[in-house]
């Protein structure tokens, strides 16, 4: 919907060059820079990123953040963000999840996370991640929330709760295909997305981005050749 008109911008590098500041679900924070930098080599725009969990960073934009666009890690908080006056959301990827646990080696996700070796298993807090809520949702589907709560440990993003299995603070987690290196050992299963809701991460430009070239060039940018292969690059699935 946005590419006849944004192509314009994207055609050639502007004679003044805007600066647009992004809010960037955690998720996403590294597929993000990569895209900011190609943004910025193609229109000489800038995009700067500010990563946070989607709830806080919806917070931030309620209390007055001067943010000028949104790519968030689902697809309720854009809506909600456009029943309330900004621009209109659009998807821009779809998230997938992953059990990691570095350590194990196990058959089953049953049989890993349910193993004595197992003692905590990280996932985003579910009342601020998307991610968080596949995770609940996953377990739950699989019958296995109940029994393995008390191993719960919680990151307020998904960003965190790698970082709590990478560190080795939890022995597995639920985390975002995409922050798992191509190397990565250990026992990886992706989730079956008919074990959860779709994590359709939109983006929206808001009030204070509405005239700003940066921000509507950047959203433009994500639905482009060139942007999809970033995002596909980064583990994600595309609209």
């Amino acid at each position: 919907m946005y590419r006849p008109a944004l192509a314009l911008l994207l055609l050639a590098t502007p004679a003044h060059a805007e600066v647009a500041l992004a809010a960037v679900a955690a998720n996403f924070a590294a597929a993000a820079q990569e895209l900011a930098e190609g943004f910025q080599r193609e229109t000489g725009h800038e995009v700067q990123v500010t990563v946070g969990s989607t709830g806080k960073l919806y917070a931030q934009i309620s209390q007055g953040a001067p943010f000028d666009l949104l790519l968030s890690a689902d697809a309720a908080t854009p809506a909600k963000l456009q029943a309330e006056g900004h621009g209109t959301a659009t998807p821009y990827a779809f998230g997938v999840l992953t059990l990691w646990a570095p350590g194990a080696a196990g058959t089953t996700p049953a049989l890993v996370l349910q193993d004595e070796a197992t003692r905590h298993i990280a996932i985003a807090n579910p009342d601020l991640a998307p991610y968080g809520v596949a995770a609940k949702a996953a377990l739950i589907k699989m019958g296995l929330f109940d029994a393995i709560a008390d191993k719960i440990v919680m990151g307020q993003n998904i960003g965190q709760t790698f970082a709590l299995v990478q560190s080795g603070a939890a022995e597995a987690g639920f985390i975002a295909k995409s922050a798992l290196a191509a190397d990565a050992t250990g026992y990886i299963w992706d989730v079956s997305t008919e074990l959860y809701p779709p994590i359709q991460q939109d983006a929206i430009v808001l009030k204070h981005g509405s005239t700003n070239k940066a921000a509507l060039g950047f959203l433009g940018y994500l639905a482009s050749d060139a942007g999809r292969a970033v995002i596909a690059k980064f583990g994600y699935g595309l609209p």
